[in-house]
C-alpha cells in the first residue's frame, strides 16, 4: 500500500477512534443533562418539570436518551411520565441540547390527574419531529371522569407545534373511541390575556382552566357515532373558542330518516357560565325517535322540532335546576295513541251517563294537526298544544330534584269542522275541562280537577254569551223539556249555577 495513503487511513482512524471516545466519554454523564433536560421541556411546553429518575444513553442507531420518573405540577394537574426517551440525530449530538434534531419522542406510562378525572396515556411517539413541521404522531389513552366509565381513544396523524407562539395544530388526525371515530383538523393558541380560571371542582362539566386560556377552532367528520344504542354516520362537528366564548355545531344529515342540527354556545367569562342550546330537528321518524328515548308513547309522524334552551352553572345539577327556554313541535298527520287522554274524559263522561261515546274512540288516532310549544322557567313549565278539535293548556312545576310533576291542564273540545272531531257531548264544546296530574314524572296521577270544574262551571253558567253553557242548556230545555216543566228546570238551573259557585273548597 503506498505511504500517503496509508497515512490517511491512519489519519482517519484515529479521528474516528478519538472521536468515538470522547462521544463516549461525554455520553456517560447523562445524569449531568437533568437541568438542560428540565429547561428545554419547560421552554418548549411551558410546564415546568422534574426528573426523578435516571438518565440513560442507548448508542447504537438511532442514539437515544431516557429519562425515568418525570413529574410536573401545572394548573391543579399532577403529571407523571414512568419513561421518556428521545431519538436523537448522531450529526446534531455535539453541539448544545437545546440544539439537538429531536428525529421522535416516546413517553410511556403517563397519567394526568385533576379534580374530577384521570388521563392516562398507555403510549405516545412523535415521529419525524422537527420545530416548525408537521411530526407524526401516534398515541393510544384513557380517560376516566369521576363516576362515569373510562372512555379508550387511539389516535393518529400530523402535528405541528411552534414554539415561539405555542401554537399547536392537528391535521387530517384520526381517532378511535368506543363512542365514536373521525377525523379532526384542530388549531390551539394560548391566550396570554385571558382571566384565571376558578378553581376545578369535582362535579365540574368544562375544563374552565382550558376554555379560558387557550383560543382554537376545528372541525371533525365523524365516522361513526353510538349514542344509546343507534349508530349514526357522517355527522360534522365545528368548535370554535376565543376568550373564553365557545361555540359547538353537530350536524347529523340522516337523523331517524331525517335530519338534525344542535347549536351549543357558552360563555366561560361570566359566572355562572352560561350555555344556549339551540335544536333543530327536520322530518324526523317520531316513533323511533320516541324509542330511542325510551318513552312509553306510540306515536308515528314526520317530526319538526326547535327551540331554545338557556341554563347555568358547571355541574349537572346546576344546568338542570336553572334550565329555562322554549320550543316549538309541529307532528305533521300522523297517528298517536290517546288513551291516557279517553281516561281522563271518561271520568267526566260518566257524569253525562256518556261512557259509551267516549269508550268509541280508537286508542291509536289518525290527526291532521298536531302542534304545540313549550316555555320553561326553572321548575315552571307551560304547554299549549293543539290535537285537532282538541286543545291543551299545562301549568306547573317540576322538580328536578325530587322528580315530581304538579300540574294543571285545561282540555278543551272546539267544533272546528276542518279537522276530525272527537265525538263529545255538544255542552262540552268549548268548555276547558281541568286535569290535576302529580307524582313522579314518569308514571302521574291524572284526575278531573273537581274544584277548578265547579268553578269553571259556575262561570259558564251565569255567563248569558249565545254560546255560553248555558244558553245550550236552556236550548235543551226548550227542545226537549215539556212546556209545563220549562220553568222548573230553569229555576234548577239558576240553583245548580248558585250552588257550584259557593260549593266550599277542601283543604
Amino acid at each position: 500500500m503506498p505511504r500517503p495513503l496509508r497515512l490517511l487511513l491512519l489519519i482517519l482512524l484515529w479521528t474516528i477512534l478519538l472521536g468515538g471516545g470522547f462521544v463516549f466519554y461525554w455520553l456517560q454523564d447523562a445524569n449531568g443533562l437533568k437541568p438542560s433536560l428540565e429547561g428545554i421541556i419547560e421552554a418548549q411546553t411551558g410546564i415546568p418539570v422534574q426528573v426523578d429518575g435516571a438518565l440513560g444513553w442507548r448508542l447504537w442507531p438511532p442514539v437515544s436518551l431516557s429519562a425515568e420518573s418525570v413529574s410536573a405540577s401545572y394548573q391543579g394537574q399532577l403529571w407523571s411520565i414512568e419513561r421518556l426517551e428521545l431519538d436523537i440525530g448522531v450529526s446534531s449530538l455535539l453541539r448544545d441540547p437545546e440544539s439537538w434534531h429531536v428525529q421522535a419522542l416516546t413517553l410511556e406510562g403517563v397519567e394526568m390527574r385533576e379534580a374530577g378525572g384521570l388521563l392516562e396515556v398507555h403510549t405516545l411517539t412523535v415521529q419525524d419531529f422537527r420545530r416548525g413541521r408537521p411530526a407524526l404522531v401516534n398515541t393510544r389513552l384513557v380517560y376516566t371522569a369521576e363516576a362515569q366509565p373510562p372512555l379508550p381513544m387511539n389516535l393518529w396523524g400530523n402535528l405541528n407545534y411552534d414554539p415561539q407562539t405555542s401554537v399547536m395544530q392537528l391535521d387530517a388526525t384520526r381517532f378511535d373511541t368506543d363512542l365514536a371515530a373521525g377525523v379532526c383538523d384542530l388549531t390551539l393558541s394560548p391566550d396570554p390575556a385571558s382571566p384565571a380560571a376558578p378553581p376545578a371542582g369535582p362535579e365540574d362539566l368544562l375544563p374552565l382552566g382550558l376554555l379560558l386560556g387557550y383560543s382554537g377552532s376545528g372541525s371533525c367528520l365523524l365516522d361513526r357515532l353510538d349514542l344509546d344504542g343507534e349508530r349514526f354516520s357522517g355527522v360534522d362537528l365545528t368548535l370554535q373558542n376565543k376568550a373564553g366564548r365557545s361555540s359547538a355545531r353537530v350536524s347529523f344529515p340522516q337523523f331517524f330518516k331525517g335530519s338534525a342540527v344542535l347549536q351549543l354556545d357558552i360563555n366561560a367569562n361570566e359566572a355562572p357560565v352560561l350555555w344556549t342550546l339551540t335544536p333543530e330537528l327536520s322530518n324526523v321518524d317520531s316513533q323511533r325517535l320516541v324509542a330511542w328515548m325510551d318513552q312509553d308513547l306510540e306515536w308515528l309522524a314526520p317530526l319538526a322540532y326547535g327551540g331554545t334552551f338557556r341554563f347555568e352553572g358547571n355541574s349537572e345539577a346546576e344546568l338542570v335546576a336553572s334550565m329555562s327556554g322554549e320550543t316549538r313541535f309541529d307532528g305533521g298527520e300522523g297517528s298517536i295513541n290517546i288513551a291516557t287522554i279517553k281516561q281522563q274524559i271518561l271520568s267526566l263522561a260518566t257524569l253525562l251517563r256518556e261512557e259509551d261515546r267516549i269508550n268509541g274512540w280508537p286508542d291509536v288516532w289518525e290527526y291532521q294537526r298536531f302542534v304545540g310549544d313549550w316555555r320553561i322557567d326553572r321548575q315552571h313549565h307551560l304547554l299549549n298544544l293543539a290535537l285537532d278539535n282538541l286543545s291543551v293548556e299545562a301549568d306547573g312545576d317540576y322538580l328536578p330534584e325530587t322528580d315530581q310533576i304538579d300540574l294543571v291542564a285545561e282540555l278543551t273540545f272546539s267544533n272546528d269542522s276542518q279537522f276530525p272531531v272527537f265525538d263529545v257531548n255538544p255542552l262540552l264544546f268549548d268548555l276547558p275541562i281541568p286535569v290535576r296530574c302529580q307524582g313522579q314524572r314518569a308514571d302521574p296521577s291524572c284526575s278531573i280537577d273537581r274544584e277548578a270544574a265547579q268553578q269553571i262551571v259556575a262561570t259558564a253558567l251565569q255567563s248569558g254569551e249565545a254560546g255560553g253553557l248555558r244558553s245550550k242548556l236552556e236550548r235543551k230545555i226548550e227542545e226537549e223539556v215539556p212546556a209545563e216543566y220549562q220553568d222548573a228546570a230553569r229555576s234548577l238551573l239558576d240553583i245548580f249555577s248558585r250552588s257550584a259557585e259557593s260549593e266550599p273548597r277542601e283543604d
